[in-house]
């Protein structure tokens, strides 16, 4: 009796440390399960490897913070990011921290705004920490921009010590694990306000006409030596009325003077017809051109698709070139005959201008975007978005130029 009855102490011994390793087990297998999804605050990687980012340092090409005061005390702001990925690994969402209090927030990236639905707000202690889930993730090797505006409560930050002595509290706050090359915090005054003090002293400030702007620059920036801002400054209440004021003074005096020209001097304003024979002459110039222009665009196609050799791109090039100079010194000199005719052209001729250089500019960003998608900078479906904008915006132009030769032709008739 008593063997049997210490065999089953035994047995029951051996159990109760078998069910103690099991659970022990248990337990270290979803410690370490939990411990692998934990991910980084800042840029977030697909699902491929969670635990990746969790000790990776990001650099941030530039960080510009502007804060923007005005005289009726409200305050705005607005953080520019250049992210470039330096990782191995597809980036799906971006942190970024804005000042505590920050209301009406918009972000924006190269491709447009994004929804509400994709941006989601945290409210800290001292800041508020914003989660972007980005429509294209960002691929290793490619760079994207970030535009956050939004607003900051005049009664945190802002502080009147007297009647016209007012302070700037702000506190500047980032991801531990960023470097950021080039960061730059932008304060603009109230017009007509003057900066006392401010508390970091590698600063400069910039003035244009009434208004000041304090600039303070850091190169490297692994943390901010001081990262909290106070700026004082010195503004009359009366220098809200200033602009109004002028305006206003401006308009009356304007008004005082038409009047009493009118009444006085009664002019009379002769409207002298320009010749239908130049009015004609400058449509075909101006057509000629356009199609010299549009055999210059279609040659460069030609050479990016590799159909035309450089060589022949350049022969063919420098002939439609000089054609097309001979064309523009024409049209020079009969702009000159119409407008000194008749004023009246001027306004329509300056039209004709602003879409004709509105045009050469987007021809001029279609060529980048082909550049940078050789090179792969920005992927297809970028490139596909961002032409059809480019070429939206420029058959508008195109159409402006249109509409104002039609109205030549029809002045000549």
């Amino acid at each position: 009796m008593d063997r049997k009855h210490v065999e089953k102490k035994i047995l029951f011994i051996s159990v109760a440390l078998l069910l103690i390793l099991a659970g022990s087990r248990i337990s270290l297998t979803y410690g370490a399960s939990c411990s692998s999804h934990i991910v980084n605050p800042s840029l977030m990687f697909n699902p491929g490897n969670p635990g990746l980012a969790a000790n990776e340092t990001f650099m941030i090409d530039e960080w510009s913070r502007r804060i923007s005061l005005d005289a009726w005390g409200g305050i705005s702001g607005s953080d520019y990011y250049s992210i470039f990925n330096n990782q191995s690994d597809v980036i799906s969402q971006v942190t970024f921290i804005l000042p505590a209090n920050a209301s009406d927030i918009s972000v924006q990236d190269a491709y447009g705004d994004y929804s509400k639905t994709k941006i989601d707000t945290s409210p800290q202690e001292d800041h508020i920490k914003i989660d972007i889930f980005l429509r294209e993730p960002l691929k290793p090797k490619e760079r994207n921009e970030f535009l956050i505006t939004y607003k900051l409560p005049s009664s945190r930050f802002i502080s009147q010590k007297s009647w016209q002595d007012y302070t700037l509290e702000l506190n500047l706050v980032k991801p531990e694990n960023w470097i950021v090359k080039k960061f730059s915090l932008i304060i603009s005054l109230p017009e007509g306000a003057e900066l006392k003090s401010f508390s970091n002293a590698n600063y400069k400030v910039e003035r244009q006409g009434l208004s000041v702007k304090v600039i303070l620059t850091e190169d490297n920036l692994v943390e901010f030596q001081t990262s909290h801002i106070t700026l004082e400054y010195q503004y009359f209440i009366l220098w809200r009325i200033f602009r109004p004021l002028v305006w206003t003074g401006l308009a009356a005096l304007i008004g005082a003077a038409l009047f009493f020209i009118k009444r006085f001097l009664h002019p009379v304003t002769v409207v002298t017809p320009v010749s239908p024979s130049i009015l004609k002459k400058f449509v075909e110039v101006y057509e000629e051109k356009r199609r010299l222009s549009e055999q210059i665009q279609s040659l460069q196609k030609q050479f990016r698709s590799g159909k035309l050799s450089r060589r022949k791109l350049r022969l063919r090039k420098r002939s439609l070139d000089q054609r097309l100079a001979v064309l523009n010194k024409r049209l020079a000199e009969l702009k000159d005959q119409i407008v000194t005719v008749a004023d009246r052209y001027k306004e329509m001729l300056r039209d004709l201008e602003t879409a004709e250089v509105e045009i050469e500019t987007l021809n001029m960003d279609i060529e980048r975007v082909e550049v940078r998608f050789r090179r792969g900078e920005i992927s297809a479906d970028a490139r596909r978005r961002l032409m059809d904008e480019y070429n939206r915006i420029k058959s508008r132009a195109e159409g402006r130029i249109s509409e104002i030769l039609l109205r030549l032709q029809e002045e000549n008739v």
